[in-house]
């Protein structure tokens, strides 16, 4: 699992949002039956619906909690909201998908509007089932300090996906 940490660094996620850390689960996140790829592209209209986040490893003792954001907010030459949350989901039981786990913060539709952006999905491993409290503005996130204040440490996984605007189509 060491090698899934390369393409973070590749798309400067380590650094950007996250510290650097050592992956110990796998996450599989699909959007209709679609995985989600680091660094591939995803077209905004695919990514509509929640997608499916499994959690494999672990056991059902065990609990995660899932964090998307987009630290391209607007744009990615000058992302000033940097990070922009776009789902929380806690109290995810190992070896099930977040279904299963309790939405801090309900997701939100990625619309990047200027350039390419990526999105980010992030999962830590909890010391124990917790509440965790939604952040006041999805604009102005930051994955490090809320992972330090809801104690949770460095992640266990994570992928990104890239996404841009979709131009219309044109009609004669």
């Amino acid at each position: 699992m060491a090698r899934a940490i390369e393409p973070l660094i590749a798309g400067r996620i380590i650094g950007d949002v996250l510290d650097s850390f050592t992956p110990t689960m796998k996450m599989c996140v699909t959007y209709n039956n679609r995985e989600v790829w680091n660094g591939h592209e995803l077209y905004p209209s695919t990514v509509v619906a929640k997608p499916k986040v499994e959690v494999q490893g672990g056991d059902m003792r065990s609990f995660f909690t899932l964090v998307m954001i987009d630290p391209d907010v607007p744009g990615p030459s000058d992302p000033y909201l940097r990070e922009h949350l776009h789902w929380v989901v806690s109290n995810i039981p190992g070896t099930t998908d977040a279904t299963f786990g309790r939405e801090a913060v309900s997701y939100e539709i990625p619309r990047p509007n200027i350039g390419i952006h990526r999105f980010v999905f992030v999962l830590f491993k909890q010391k124990r089932r917790q509440i965790i409290s939604p952040p006041s503005s999805r604009d102005n996130f930051s994955t490090r300090n809320f992972a330090a204040e809801n104690e949770l440490g460095l992640p266990v996984a994570a992928v990104f996906f890239n996404a841009q605007r979709e131009t219309a189509p044109r009609r004669r």
